[in-house]
């Protein structure tokens, strides 16, 4: 079975600049009868500069290696947990959670409270 491009490989380009890929896309039947060289498509970062571009997928094959499989915690959740996990940060990463303050209602004034005197 073929193996197409995973979210988070590194591929690199036949004169040695790396790229990373972000999405695999195929496009729907109909564009797929008119050109079928273009019916899947490759979207891809620059590790050098950070541009994100797209490409056809055999001419991504043709001019691309693979060098290394998708990082772990990416495939897992690209596998269908999806979201974000504390469990699945290293051991030495403190996670604290934002929590909103709960703030509390002053007291109503009594008879020696200032406002009395004005």
């Amino acid at each position: 079975m073929r193996e197409y491009p995973q979210r988070g490989e590194i591929w690199q380009h036949s004169q040695g600049w790396t790229v990373t890929v972000i999405r695999f896309t195929s496009l729907p039947v109909s564009a797929f009868t008119a050109t079928p060289e273009f019916s899947q498509e490759v979207l891809y970062r620059y590790d050098s500069d950070g541009q994100v571009t797209s490409a056809p997928l055999a001419w991504f094959e043709e001019s691309y290696t693979r060098v290394s499989e998708p990082p772990r915690r990416i495939a897992e959740i690209a596998g269908g947990q999806g979201g974000f996990s504390p469990l699945a940060l290293h051991p030495s990463v403190q996670f604290e959670r934002w929590r909103e303050r709960v703030v509390q209602q002053p007291a109503e004034p009594d008879a020696s409270h200032y406002s009395n005197y004005l």
